[in-house]
């Protein structure tokens, strides 16, 4: 039988109990196998004591080698680089490694059972919630950025990268501190925005010069974009035919020492305009000292550069502008002597004196001028030696003639470290200025002459100040002396007439809210009683930079117009109140001689016809012209009925005072369009049954007016006409399609007819307009009012 060993393989010993199984007792007796299971027996248990002692071996082992493995895990995680710290949901810390304690600048042990949520800053510590919300409910890997409060009260950024740990409850948080990468991210976006917003041009080229990034300030001021210079040489493309030839060596040279320098050159823009830039360049070497680029920051100083053209252009020039003014100007020092005078004054000079004076001398030497002209100057010019300055006007005797010319002098001090060593002056001559402003005067007072007799005044408003100004005209029409008072607004409103005081509320309304053009009339109480009718007009004048201003207008008396007005309205009132009862005789006359006319002469030419008829048929008429003549006579006694009948309703229709308004309405357009052809069309929506015999006479007038009017000058083709109650009025429209009115403005509106419809529309206190329609034709319209009127 085999031994077995340390070594022995478990699939022989599987073997053998499988061939014992497998017995034959032909063969093996049952002691034998007996004896044979035995030894199995204590084999495999000798296998298993091998094994379990193997096995304790290895479990030693392994637990050696977790142990070793936990020791290098600890000293991995206490001295990682990596910040990391074991955290409860609530932010608790249940664990830190050193890292994190050297981070933070306390001891480990300080930090046990703390709150991480104190650490961080206000501003982050939402971040920190929400972040550690996330990886409990998620159960997945989270980050977050936040801002750390150390021992020293410096504040450093950290990334955290966290998950959960397998007791769910716990997380462990993992710190970086970034904040070098911040700081440099954050300079970075400063140095991005200045480069992007500045007003200065930046260029950053290869070790050669060409360019890899210019900002937008670049791109607006050549015209080029950062895609047409990429990898271009700038001199190829911005430098021109004025562009200096030594500027461009001193480029080449600056940058072949690798030195920082600056230098100013012309360039020229995409579309050829010429700017000049004030350049400093530097060179930037990588950590082997290997050159690597060249950063240029470029300052437009074209403004700079004309300027210098500019004063280049004054300083030569100057000499020339002054000379060109025919002002004297001159300047001398505190002994009189000439320091400078321009061509003008030179030549004045040398009229009066007949000296040419120059530089250095006297202009005041008693060989010159008499006393009187010494001390009149040497009196002003020593006011400005003593720091005044001033302006003075002076009187001069002219060159040739009497007449005397006006100068305007200025006097100006000129000082030397705090110290007045001469004057500068400034003549004008005013002499014209003089001349115009006593004109101006005299035509004042010729303003204010004609002002008292047209009776009117001016007064100005200012709403800044709110100060009212009267001229003195104004202050007479108020029966006022202008040296008595300091007229107010409230004296002004209290001399307004009770009864006009509201109307003129409204007028001063406007103006406080600056309403452009005002124009009122109303009353006042004078001193002594008397009531004077005002006329007030105004204008707003903007005269300040603020947008205040004030008004400025006129108040005239025009008492004696408005007498004269009151009686031309008395006149009137009484002509019309004529016309009217004018009109109502004549209507009634019309009534009487169309009813005798119907009555009387219609009702004997029926008995003539009637015997005639008569006679006709009673008497034997053998001749044929006896019995043509006699049917000729009854024809005419019939056409003359008709006439008879057509002149009584032209003088008064029937249907007028029959079956009213509207039948008569309707009648007389049914005769206008059998009679001229023209189409005639009537609406009515009346509601009243009977109107008053004023107002039936008065539209049914009217409407025959306007149908005559079409008939003879319209040439119209059709009449439409609209007779309704609208508002309680009575409205008639009278519309037709033909040429229009001749004279839109309505100058022709004062024809008899027109006339006539105007006062027979006022006596009942209605409206009456006519005009051209602008699609072509004409409109009447007439509107009575149906309330308070009398019957007749």
């Amino acid at each position: 039988m085999e031994q077995g060993n340390d070594h022995m393989d478990l699939s022989a010993l599987s073997a053998r109990a499988q061939r014992l199984l497998q017995w034959d007792p032909a063969t093996i007796t049952p002691a034998i196998l007996k004896s044979e299971v035995t030894n199995l027996l204590r084999e495999i248990e000798q296998c298993r004591e091998r094994l379990e002692q193997k096995q304790q071996k290895f479990n030693e082992l392994k637990e050696e080698e977790k142990k070793m493995a936990a020791w290098r895990y600890d000293e991995l995680y206490e001295f990682s680089p990596t910040a990391f710290f074991t955290l409860t949901e609530t932010g608790v810390i249940l664990d830190l490694n050193l890292t994190a304690a050297l981070l933070l600048g306390r001891e480990k042990q300080e930090f046990k059972k703390a709150d991480l949520f104190d650490y961080i800053t206000e501003d982050t510590k939402d971040y920190f919630s929400k972040f550690l919300k996330e990886i409990f409910l998620l159960k997945d890997i989270g980050t977050c950025y936040v801002s750390i409060l150390t021992s020293s009260s410096e504040t450093i950024y950290t990334q955290l990268t966290g998950v959960t740990t397998r007791y769910d409850k716990t997380c462990l948080i993992g710190m970086a501190d970034v904040t070098q990468i911040t700081k440099a991210r954050e300079m970075f976006e400063d140095l991005s925005l200045i480069a992007i917003h500045t007003d200065e041009l930046a260029m950053i080229t290869d070790a050669t010069g060409n360019i890899e990034y210019v900002n937008p300030a670049f791109e607006n001021l050549t015209e080029y974009s950062l895609e047409e210079v990429m990898g271009k040489n700038p001199g190829k493309f911005l430098q021109g035919p004025e562009t200096n030839p030594q500027h461009v060596q001193a480029f080449r040279d600056g940058m072949k020492k690798q030195v920082p320098f600056s230098q100013e050159i012309l360039n020229y823009t995409k579309s050829g305009e010429k700017f000049w830039l004030s350049i400093s360049i530097n060179p930037i070497f990588d950590p082997s000292g290997n050159l690597e680029k060249f950063i240029a920051i470029e300052k437009n100083i074209t403004g700079r550069k004309e300027l210098e053209e500019l004063r280049e252009f004054e300083r030569q020039d100057k000499e020339t502008l002054i000379n060109s003014t025919s002002d004297p100007i001159w300047s001398v020092k505190n002994d009189y002597t000439l320091v400078a005078a321009n061509k003008a004054f030179l030549e004045r000079m040398k009229k009066i004196t007949g000296i040419r004076f120059k530089k250095g001398d006297n202009i005041l030497s008693p060989a010159v001028f008499n006393n009187e002209v010494i001390e009149y100057w040497k009196k002003n010019y020593s006011r400005a030696l003593q720091g005044e300055q001033f302006l003075l006007d002076t009187q001069e005797q002219k060159i040739k003639g009497g007449e005397k010319e006006y100068f305007e002098t200025t006097f100006n001090p000129i000082f030397v470290n705090n110290k007045v060593e001469g004057v500068a002056c400034f003549a004008r001559n005013i002499t014209e200025a003089k001349r115009n402003k006593e004109a101006i005067i005299d035509s004042n007072r010729k303003l204010q002459t004609a002002q008292e007799i047209a009776k009117l005044g001016y007064w100005e408003y200012n709403l800044e100040k709110q100060k009212l100004f009267w001229s003195p005209e104004v202050y007479r029409i108020w029966d006022m002396q202008d040296d008595d008072i300091e007229i107010t607004m409230s004296q002004y409103i209290a001399a307004i007439h009770p009864s006009n005081r509201p109307g003129l509320d409204k007028f001063h309304t406007a103006a406080k809210q600056g309403k452009k053009h005002l124009d009122a009339q109303y009353r006042i109480l004078l001193r002594n009683g008397k009531v004077r009718w005002i006329r007030e007009t105004g204008i707003l004048i903007k005269k300040y930079g603020n947008g205040d201003g004030f008004y400025e207008g006129t108040i005239q008396d025009i008492t004696s117009q408005k007498e004269y007005e009151n009686n031309i309205l008395n006149i009137n009132e009484k002509l019309r109140r004529l016309t009217s009862h004018l009109q109502n005789v004549q209507e009634q006359e019309r009534i009487n001689i169309s009813r005798e006319i119907h009555d009387e002469l219609g009702q004997q030419l029926t008995g003539i016809k009637l015997d005639a008829s008569w006679l006709k048929g009673h008497i034997n008429i053998e001749c044929p012209e006896m019995e043509d003549r006699m049917n000729r006579l009854i024809d005419n006694i019939d056409t003359t009925i008709e006439n008879v009948r057509r002149i009584a309703t032209t003088l008064r229709p029937g249907v007028l005072d029959d079956l009213g308004l509207e039948a008569a309405v309707e009648w007389l357009c049914s005769q206008f369009q059998e009679q001229t052809g023209i189409k005639c069309e009537l609406k009515t929506s009346t509601s009243s049954p009977a109107y008053s015999d004023a107002i039936n006479t008065a539209v049914y007038r009217i409407f025959q007016e306007a149908l005559t009017n079409v008939a003879r000058h319209a040439q119209a083709t059709e009449v439409k006409t609209i007779l309704k109650e609208e508002d309680n009025n009575l409205e008639l429209l009278v519309i037709d399609n033909g040429k229009g009115i001749s004279n839109v403005n309505g100058k022709n509106q004062g024809s008899l007819g027109i006339t006539g419809m105007k006062e027979r529309a006022w006596i009942l206190d209605g409206k009456f307009s006519i005009k051209r329609r602008k699609e072509g034709g004409t409109i009447m319209s007439l509107t009575i009012p149906l309330k308070n009127l009398p019957n007749n």
